[in-house]
């Protein structure tokens, strides 16, 4: 039986602050402060991994649509990857919506109406990227696209089981905390808050 956290963790996608004031801890897209990351890039830049995520019983192979599906859209850049992957395995096209200002805008691709889309994402941390690509969606349909009710990520780590009305369906559901940055115990027990991406060895040490 696969226990994708320790998979996860293995390759180094997994990152949780040890609780020292001297190490660095994450700040994220959305202003939040966090004890912890998951770099979902250090998972989907291995194919074999995202095929044996996508066909396991054990993985998200229960998660997907049966039901035949027309599209497959992420959000840019993190879900892009991912999207595609997701897309080859249901035989559906595969497409992502950029950010336009405070928006995600579904530029590059058409969907027409009628046509039934899943919604994906490498990980959900405060579900604002989905969201904003879900309303992207809408507008560049018409609202006639059909969305279906779940999405489908690797982790969601937001501590929500319904996004505005959309189910989340994730391989990994990690409690990891976050704060507003006025309110983050670690800045002030003086550690100081980074963007983790660009920050993953220092952070990590690997």
């Amino acid at each position: 039986m696969s226990d994708w956290k320790s998979e996860f963790t293995k390759v180094g996608a997994v990152w949780l602050h040890d609780g020292k004031a001297e190490r660095p801890h994450a700040v994220l897209t959305s202003g939040l402060h966090s004890d912890g990351f998951v770099n979902c890039t250090l998972i989907t830049q291995h194919p074999e991994l995202i095929r044996r995520i996508l066909t396991s019983v054990e993985g998200l192979k229960g998660q997907l649509p049966a039901q035949k599906i027309d599209w497959v859209i992420g959000s840019a850049l993190g879900a892009v990857t991912f999207a595609f992957a997701v897309g080859e395995s249901l035989g559906a096209r595969a497409g992502f919506t950029e950010k336009d200002g405070e928006t995600m805008r579904l530029a590059r691709f058409e969907v027409k109406p009628g046509e039934r889309v899943l919604v994906v994402e490498d990980v959900i941390s405060t579900g604002g990227s989905t969201l904003k690509t879900i309303a992207g969606l809408k507008e560049a349909s018409g609202g006639k696209a059909e969305l279906l009710p779940y999405v489908v990520c690797l982790v969601n780590r937001s501590g929500q089981k319904v996004l505005d009305g959309f189910e989340i369906r994730a391989l990994l559901t990690l409690d990891i905390h976050t704060w507003k940055a006025d309110e983050c115990p670690l800045c002030k027990a003086g550690s100081e808050a980074v963007r983790p991406k660009t920050h993953w060895k220092e952070l990590t040490g690997r």
